[in-house]
């Protein structure tokens, strides 16, 4: 059930998954990687879950999609759905202004948090998105590993 709640949201909430990087993305250790959601090398996307926790993961994509198309998209369902974020804020990601955004989502008492940030590349936009239960925090390992991937270079 939250492994559909989270694909919903990522149809939802942006267009298809992963673009290749100039920068790799680091998996958190400790966590698994999932089959490969994408057969698109110049599009690739890539899982990674909690190993013992069904409703925590950690999804690299990147699309054609434009970067203000898919901030736009975020905004009319969040509008639409009348949800409020709890993070709604540019960051900057390998020199470049992004944003992340994050609400929470689902029936109360299974409420899953979406985390979602956007990076615009030349020819799309990347997005990272962590999910997990409501009331559990941010897992510093996937901190960790977005800060890491923020902090390189874009070609």
């Amino acid at each position: 059930m939250r492994f559909r709640l989270f694909v919903f949201a990522c149809i939802a909430f942006s267009a298809a998954p992963c673009l290749a990087a100039a920068t790799v993305f680091a998996s958190p250790p400790g966590w698994s990687e999932d089959t490969a959601l994408s057969s698109d090398p110049a599009h690739p996307t890539m899982q990674w879950h909690l190993p013992g926790d069904p409703s925590t993961s950690l999804t690299f994509s990147q699309t054609t999609r434009a970067y203000d198309d898919a901030l736009a998209a975020i905004r009319t369902n969040l509008t639409t759905n009348k949800i409020k974020p709890s993070v709604d804020k540019d960051i900057t990601c390998q020199g470049k202004t992004g944003h992340v955004v994050e609400f929470a989502a689902g029936p109360d008492g299974h409420k899953i948090v979406i985390n979602r940030m956007l990076i615009p590349t030349a020819d799309g936009v990347i997005a990272i998105t962590y999910t997990r239960d409501d009331g559990v925090g941010f897992d510093s390992d996937v901190k960790k590993s977005e800060d890491t991937y923020c902090a390189g270079s874009a070609s």
